[in-house]
C-alpha cells in the first residue's frame, strides 16, 4: 500500500511524490524539503493555484497548528515556484 497525502489547497490526495512539502522548523521559519523536521504540509508540486487557495483559506496556520507570519508566506512562495514541478530532496 503506497502513502497517500492531500493537499492543503485543493485537497486532493494523492502519493506524496507528487507533492512538495512545507515544514515549520522548531525556530518558526518555513522551508520546503520531504525530510525536514517539524511540522509539514503538502502542496501539488509547481501549482501556483494550490499554492494561493491555500493561503485564501488560511490552510498554512491550520495544518502547521500555528500562525503563520504573511512575510514567511511570501518567502516560502519564491522558494515554491523556484522548485518547480517536482522536488525529488
Amino acid at each position: 500500500m503506497t502513502p497517500v497525502r492531500t493537499c492543503i489547497g485543493c485537497r486532493r490526495a494523492v502519493a506524496p511524490d507528487a507533492l512538495v512539502r512545507v515544514a515549520k522548523g522548531p525556530e518558526g521559519s518555513l522551508a520546503i524539503g520531504r525530510r525536514l523536521p517539524g511540522r509539514g504540509a503538502w502542496l501539488c508540486a509547481g501549482s501556483l493555484p494550490c499554492f494561493e487557495l491555500a493561503v485564501r483559506r488560511k490552510a498554512f496556520g491550520r495544518a502547521l497548528r500555528t500562525p503563520v507570519d504573511e512575510h514567511e508566506i511570501e518567502r516560502v512562495r519564491t522558494e515554491f515556484l523556484r522548485t518547480g514541478p517536482a522536488l525529488t530532496d
